[in-house]
């Protein structure tokens, strides 16, 4: 790394509501986050729960970066994955992308990501954190009750939308797009089961195909967004999204092979359940560390 992203100085934790004292950012040997950002790429095309989800807590607590840091750079390896999944699957001979859903969602995650933006600079790292813990153990609670079975279900027959449904269609993006630079996530993670339970004619195939086109626009623009706040300036996330883009288009040849998301469904709950209660942790010790300066004075 360079020396203006080998270290955080007191200042900028603060600002970014860390806490003063934290440790330098670990440097990032390219072999090992090429293997994660494949990992993540993979998994997170197949199941259409975002790269994010991983990506965040693997810079915050592997590499030492500041959340705030974390979440703009994630979104690099996001970007990446839906572009080389979005491509791949397009020239795939049983594509599920439908371009009149991909442009609604597109219009409203457009509108919602600038929101989301302007939210995610006014909102503290310590709600932030009790956001990821929640949104965590959600995705992992998901990930064990689903059998799976829903995730080979055929969607790709061109199911007729009505208007309600194109409107529907269209507050979907937004809120994803809300979540998409708050979170570092490309907002699959709100847009394939909302799209799955308001709009169930499209199957899953036809969601996460969707939502992944979707959040290829997202994430750009929400990079975009962070590396003009001067954001983005990490080689760390480069090779993990390089990786990451193997990665996607690997998850797209094995969305169909059952074994494999199956098997791998519980150990990722239960890495999720992980991070989050490492995201609880801290909140914990941070209120002790307050209460006792409070008592100290």
């Amino acid at each position: 790394m360079d020396r203006a992203t080998a270290f955080v100085s007191a200042t900028d934790r603060a600002a970014a509501g860390e806490p003063d004292g934290g440790s330098a950012i670990r440097p990032a040997r390219p072999f090992p986050l090429v293997v994660l950002g494949l990992l993540i790429g993979a998994y997170s095309t197949l199941c259409g729960i975002g790269g994010g989800v991983f990506a965040v807590p693997l810079l915050h607590y592997v590499y030492g970066f500041p959340l705030r840091t974390a979440v703009a750079n994630s979104l690099v390896l996001v970007a990446a994955s839906t572009v080389s999944a979005t491509l791949i699957e397009g020239v795939h001979p049983d594509s599920a992308l439908r371009f009149d859903v991909i442009a609604t969602l597109v219009a409203g995650s457009l509108v919602g990501s600038l929101l989301g933006f302007a939210i995610g600079k006014r909102v503290s790292t310590r709600v932030l954190k009790m956001i990821f813990a929640v949104l965590l153990v959600g995705v992992a609670i998901q990930l064990l009750v689903d059998d799976g079975t829903g995730v080979f279900v055929a969607g790709t027959a061109r199911h007729e939308l009505e208007r309600w449904d194109f409107a529907v269609v269209a507050v979907i993006g937004f809120c994803a797009g809300i979540v998409a630079p708050l979170l570092g996530i490309g907002g699959g993670l709100v847009a394939v089961p909302a799209l799955l339970y308001l709009v169930p004619g499209l199957g899953f195939l036809t969601a996460r195909a969707c939502s992944m086109a979707m959040s290829t626009v997202t994430a750009w623009q929400s990079v975009w967004l962070y590396r003009r706040d001067g954001e983005i300036h990490s080689r760390a996330s480069l090779w993990l999204a390089g990786g990451a883009v193997i990665g996607a288009a690997i998850g797209i040849q094995l969305v169909h092979v059952e074994i494999v998301a199956r098997s791998a469904r519980v150990l990722v709950a239960f890495a999720l359940v992980f991070a989050a209660a490492r995201f609880a942790w801290d909140l914990a010790t941070a209120r002790n560390r307050s209460r006792k300066q409070q008592s100290g004075r």
